[in-house]
This record gives C-alpha cells, sequence and structure tokens, in this order.
C-alpha cells in the first residue's frame, strides 16, 4: 500500500464516498446481525458477523481493476475500511454477541481486530521502505544516476531538473521491483489463505457433516447480502446519477471482505467454531465478484 500516494491521487467525489462507507459500516454488518440469527449456531452467527464486518482486502482493488472501475475511489474507501473497521468491528461484534447472551470483552475484540489489521499494515510499510525504495535507491547508485526508464543521464541535468528526474525515476525503479515481487506474494497470499481455509473447515468437519443446514444457511445468507447491496447501490447508482466506474469502485468495496482478517479475529477472540463463516464464504465471493465483472456491458448502459 502506497499510503504517500492517496491524498495526490485520489479524486473524490464526496457522494460516492459517503454512499460506500455507508454501505460498509451500516447496511452490510446490520444485514449481517439480523441474519445471522438464521444460521442455527449462535458462535457461528458472531463469526457470521465478524465475517461481514471486517475491511475489504486487496483483491477487492483488483476487481475494481478488472471491472475497469475507480481505482482511486476503491482505494481510499479501502483504507477507510480498514481505519473504521478498528473502531466499528468490534463494537458490531460485541453488540451481537450481547443479544445471543454471549459474554464476549469488547477489549479482546479490539485488540484481536488491532493485531489482525494493524500489524499487517505496519510490516507492509516497513518491508516496502526497506526492501523496495532501499533497493531502487541502491540499483540508482549502482547506475551511476542513469535513469531506468530514459535514455538520459540525470547528473547531466541542471539541479532542478536532477531532483525531478532522480525522484522520477525512484518511482519508475520502485514500481519496476513492485511487479517482479508480487507474484510471488500473491501466490503466498493464495496459498495460506487455502491453508488457512483447509485447517478451519478439517477442525470442524464433524459439525458441517453432522449439521449440514449450517454450512447451507452460512451461504445462503451470505448470498442475500451480497444481492442486497448490489441492487441497492445500482438502484441508488442510478437515482443519484453515480457513472459505472464509481459504483464498481464503490461494490468491490463494500462485497468482498477480508476473510483471513475475520478467520483471525473470531479465533483469538471467539473459538474456532466462530472462525467457519470466514472458511466459507471465500468459497462463494469470488463467484460473485466474477459473475458481476461478466455483467459490466449491462451495468454500464443502465448508468451511463
Amino acid at each position: 500500500l502506497r499510503i504517500e500516494k492517496l491524498g495526490s491521487e485520489a479524486k473524490l467525489k464526496l457522494k460516492e464516498l459517503i454512499i460506500g462507507l455507508a454501505t460498509v459500516f451500516v447496511i452490510a454488518p446490520f444485514l449481517a446481525m439480523w441474519l445471522a440469527g438464521f444460521i442455527g449456531n449462535k458462535y457461528i452467527g458472531i463469526g457470521f458477523v465478524a465475517a461481514n464486518a471486517v475491511p475489504a482486502s486487496s483483491a477487492s482493488i483488483a476487481y475494481v481493476l478488472l471491472a475497469e472501475g475507480n481505482i482511486e475511489l476503491a482505494t481510499v474507501l479501502a483504507i477507510m475500511s480498514i481505519l473504521g473497521a478498528i473502531v466499528l468491528a468490534p463494537i458490531y461484534i460485541s453488540l451481537y454477541a450481547t443479544t445471543v447472551s454471549v459474554s464476549i470483552p469488547i477489549t479482546t475484540l479490539a485488540e484481536s481486530v488491532t493485531i489482525a489489521l494493524i500489524t499487517p499494515l505496519i510490516l507492509g510499510q516497513i518491508t516496502r521502505y526497506y526492501l523496495v525504495k532501499g533497493k531502487a535507491r541502491k540499483i540508482l547508485r549502482d547506475n551511476k544516476f542513469s535513469h531506468p526508464c530514459k535514455n538520459i543521464s540525470i547528473e547531466s541535468n541542471s539541479i532542478e531538473d536532477m531532483l525531478k528526474h532522480v525522484e522520477e525515476a525512484l518511482e519508475c525503479l520502485e514500481g519496476k521491483i513492485s511487479q517482479a515481487i508480487k507474484p510471488y506474494l500473491s501466490i503466498i497470499t493464495m496459498i495460506s489463505m487455502l491453508i488457512l481455509i483447509f485447517f478451519l473447515i478439517m477442525m470442524k468437519a464433524h459439525l458441517l457433516i453432522s449439521k449440514p443446514g449450517i454450512g447451507v444457511n452460512i451461504i445462503l445468507s451470505e448470498l442475500i447480502i451480497y444481492l442486497s447491496v448490489i441492487s441497492f447501490l445500482i438502484i441508488l447508482s442510478k437515482m443519484l446519477r453515480i457513472r459505472y466506474n464509481d459504483h464498481a469502485g464503490i461494490v468491490f468495496i463494500a462485497i468482498t471482505k477480508n476473510e483471513s482478517v475475520a478467520a483471525a479475529v473470531a479465533i483469538m477472540s471467539i473459538g474456532v467454531t466462530a472462525a467457519l463463516p470466514a472458511a466459507l464464504i471465500p468459497a462463494i465471493q469470488p463467484i460473485v465478484a466474477i459473475l458481476y465483472i461478466s455483467l459490466t456491458p449491462h451495468l454500464r448502459k443502465i448508468l451511463e
């Protein structure tokens, strides 16, 4: 995450931002709290609320890119969903737990959310600074400050031009280094997620086999949330004349959640049983996202 670029690159419209945040922080969580009661297990219900209260994942931005949506809007919404989830996710989970007579200290929830969200964010920034930026500076020095993307010598220009070209060269190198390591990070992320899902389902396989209705209820409840949120956003976008690219940026941030974070929060604060929704939802989340992308031509006609 290139936090330093958010302020300069994000050209936000207040209307779209408000709608996106309202959907992420109000509509989706309250739908989850209502539907959680139909799942059939109060601990799994709490985990279901957690699975819909966590922020968007990096995959959300990728879906927006594939759908040709507004990347700047989606990126800022994703960051705000992370920051908001630190405060609101423990509140929603604790509130629902209270309604089903389960005592979970909000401090425990807040600690688990902070560990699952803030720690990776900080480590990511440290890694990027020392690995990507540090390597870019070293390459630039070793090549005697020749521009990696242009056939010019940085040192041959005036001070003003030199500083400008150094900044451009570093940004170019950072981009190249990031592109080189991204495939490995993506593979690690995918394998880690699959391993996590495998162990979570394996540990609760007896529950799913003895009570298959629980798994069905989780998937059906999540599909109801997806359809409700997407329908709401399509209707609202049409009424408020929100163009398709902004609409797509909002939709994917609202419906694609970081279920690995939800699993971590559930395990740390509630127990393995509560992590079952976070293990099953990834089976349908990408399918819904891809189906939405396949409808892009039709949605463009509706919203443009």
